[in-house]
């Protein structure tokens, strides 16, 4: 025995014992399998251009004396053609999407969780739906406009 198979066999036993005690956590993991299926080539990406959470921290540090508040968050993304404005409301546990597509009439939305689970998203004639009993964890929109366009949000942590 060489020292080379000392080596060897000790970043084995290093290895086996990093993925025991300090194993990736699965939303994690989740995330990162959702991440991988992000790429649809015949859709565009409809990026986050505003994000509420940030300014939930600075209110809740605020209202310190008046007790802690659950303030819904509020995300908006836009392709161009197509805007997607969401609002998450928290209710102990659970969580209700209320959203709006903006622009061109969508004829096809979906929500994709982490999980590769898809969920029809049924719009009134204003582009607004409803999602009630939700959990937390990654999350995206998917819609196709009346003329054809495919958009997708980018993946949100809820």
């Amino acid at each position: 025995m060489n020292a080379f198979d000392d080596d060897d066999e000790l970043m084995a036993q290093l290895s086996r014992l990093a993925g025991e005690l300090d194993a990736v956590p699965e939303h994690v993991m989740a995330a990162a399998r959702a991440a991988i299926l992000t790429r649809d080539l015949d859709s565009e990406l409809a990026e986050l251009v505003a994000d509420s959470s940030a300014t939930e921290a600075e209110l809740e540090f605020e209202l310190v004396r008046g007790g802690a508040v659950d303030l819904d968050r509020l995300l908006s993304f836009d392709s161009g053609e197509l805007q997607v404005e969401l609002e998450v409301v928290r209710d102990g546990d659970e969580l209700t999407l209320i959203g709006q597509v903006i622009g061109t009439a969508p004829v096809d939305c979906s929500l994709e969780y982490g999980d590769s689970r898809r969920v029809a998203l049924p719009t009134d004639e204003l582009g607004r739906f409803l999602v009630d009993g939700l959990s937390g964890g990654p999350l995206r929109v998917r819609c196709r406009s009346a003329t054809g366009a495919s958009v997708t949000t980018a993946w949100v942590m809820v």
